[in-house]
């Protein structure tokens, strides 16, 4: 197999869904709420990622984005409120706090990907906002010891956008449960690929009940969800507006042999980019994050710093895309990459005070590694890579 037979785009097993997804046609049920005297298909997901996660409660939704939403809106973020958020997130996480009518304060973040908490202490002060909207990036994690601390001395709520974070833990805690709310991703270039899809989860059982009731549940639907502190859902049925992005049953039943399958994805996806970076670090200028042993990582993607000229990069860039490796690269001119802050055009406030997240990002290539991909995948990318990079380079290609 050549590099130009690798499939980049997201594959589902069926072997691993198959079963789940018949299952739910056969009940010839797609609404959540169709099941009236048994656990919908979204319930049994919800029940697995809460328990897999370690939380009290969690909420199926259509996407990640509006979990984040919900979350916000569950939290009392209004027009009146200003959100803190990395400046190096996808273009989405701005647009939820938007969506609430908030607005977003960019943080700046370190060459390890993450939120500059130097920076965020400075942006608490200068900006006066009460909550902390911090995105995982591609599941890098910051010291959440530390960001946990920084929050509770300023009474700053923290939500947690762990989208790209699921299975990501901090001393053995998951990430998505250190602050009060935490959203992952079910989207298909996630670590579980069921399309599109998000859940929130959280302890609380009032942002709980008021993101269920916001979701889409209506009149005595709630009673559906969960028979923990009903009296506490009761306070909100009527009362808070209804915007209708629940999950389906279809979308629950992709992803629920996924969930119970997760730690061979993690072992597999995780052992990939071990094989890939391992490759690829034979190149001096070629640079990793250093791994942090608080941290166990889940490498669905890999950011690699690339230390060459500006031309180069970009050259480096095309070559590898022509070749058919559709690698990102976050610097350079006229870069129209939906992670970059530089490209949120929508954001009203355009005098943002961040030294580092630009910098931080100049000589930085990003890597989708779907999780259906095999170590002989990994083997054809790497050898196509480095010979890309030494013709860029101008060194003699090392592999015949």
């Amino acid at each position: 197999m050549s590099i130009s037979n690798i499939s980049w785009e997201a594959q589902l097993d069926l072997t691993i869904v198959n079963s789940s997804v018949q299952e739910a046609l056969k009940s010839k049920k797609l609404f959540r709420y169709q099941f009236k005297d048994s656990s919908s298909f979204v319930n049994i997901l919800e029940k697995a990622i809460s328990e897999y996660v370690g939380s009290d409660f969690a909420l199926g939704v259509s996407s990640a984005t509006n979990a984040i939403f919900l979350a916000l809106k569950a939290l009392g973020v209004d027009s009146n409120s200003k959100v803190l958020i990395p400046a190096f997130t996808f273009t989405a996480v701005p647009s939820a706090v938007i969506q609430c009518g908030a607005e977003p304060v960019l943080v700046d973040i370190t060459e390890s990907y993450v939120i500059d908490l130097e920076d965020l202490k400075r942006k608490i002060l200068s900006s006066k906002a009460q909550y902390l909207l911090l995105s995982h990036m591609r599941g890098h994690l910051c010291d959440m010891d530390e960001v946990v601390k920084i929050c509770e001395k300023s009474s700053i709520v923290l939500i947690e956008d762990a989208a790209h974070a699921l299975g990501v833990t901090w001393k053995g805690k998951q990430a998505g449960t250190f602050g009060i709310a935490g959203i992952y991703s079910l989207q298909s270039y996630k670590i579980i690929n069921a399309g599109e899809g998000g859940v929130l989860v959280t302890n609380n059982p009032d942002v709980f009940w008021k993101s269920v009731f916001m979701s889409g549940s209506y009149e005595n639907n709630y009673k559906l969800h969960s028979s923990k502190n009903n009296d506490i859902a009761k306070r909100y049925k009527n009362h808070l507006p209804v915007f209708n992005v629940r999950m389906n049953n279809i979308t629950a039943a992709i992803a629920i042999p996924q969930i119970k399958n997760i730690e061979t994805t993690i072992h597999n996806t995780n052992k990939n980019y071990n094989k890939l970076s391992k490759y690829l670090l034979e190149r001096k200028e070629i640079e990793f994050p250093k791994e942090n042993l608080t941290i166990r990582s889940v490498r669905d993607s890999a950011q690699m710093r690339i230390k060459l000229n500006q031309n180069s990069l970009e050259n480096l860039k095309s070559e590898l895309n022509d070749i058919n490796i559709p690698i990102s690269y976050f610097g350079g001119l006229n870069n129209s990459n939906a992670r970059l802050y530089q490209n949120w055009a929508f954001l009203e406030n355009k005098n943002h005070i961040l030294p580092n997240t630009k910098k931080n990002l100049s000589e930085v290539f990003d890597l989708r590694l779907p999780i259906h991909f095999q170590s002989k995948d990994i083997d054809i990318i790497a050898k196509s890579f480095l010979q890309v990079f030494d013709k860029v380079k101008g060194q003699k290609n090392s592999f015949s």
